[in-house]
């Protein structure tokens, strides 16, 4: 009689998990100013995104999350090249190289730095 319940524990336990890692999503000021454009272009506009912000905060902090945080930047990988500067990174045009379980490195040309992809399966929102 008690498996089922540690194992109905354990699945709580774990499934826990992974909504604690969304719940603690929190607005970065800067971050959203960097990437507020792209989510603006998803959402028609100033009034589109302020109306998604206020109706469906938490798919907001999840999307805001995939433009900032589903990436990041590997500095200097190339001998040659500028710095890349994350505020002119449109992520999702970058999604189709996106693996499932694994890092993906795209290169840009004229820079030395890469972005690296998370893989989909870290992913907590999928566009």
């Amino acid at each position: 009689m008690r498996h089922p319940l540690f194992i109905s524990a354990l699945f709580l336990l774990l499934s826990s998990s992974g909504f604690s890692q969304i719940n603690s999503l929190e607005i970065d000021p800067v971050k959203e100013k960097m990437y507020s454009p792209y989510m603006l272009w998803r959402h028609q506009g100033a009034e589109g995104l302020a109306e998604f912000k206020k109706n469906k905060p938490h798919e907001y902090l999840k999307e805001l999350w995939y433009y900032s945080e589903s990436f990041y930047i590997k500095r200097n990988h190339l001998k040659t090249g500028e710095t890349l500067d994350v505020s002119i990174i449109d992520i999702s045009r970058f999604e189709h190289l996106r693996k499932q379980e694994e890092e993906s490195m795209v290169e840009l040309p004229g820079f030395k730095d890469v972005i690296i992809l998370l893989p989909i399966n870290k992913l907590i929102y999928k566009p």
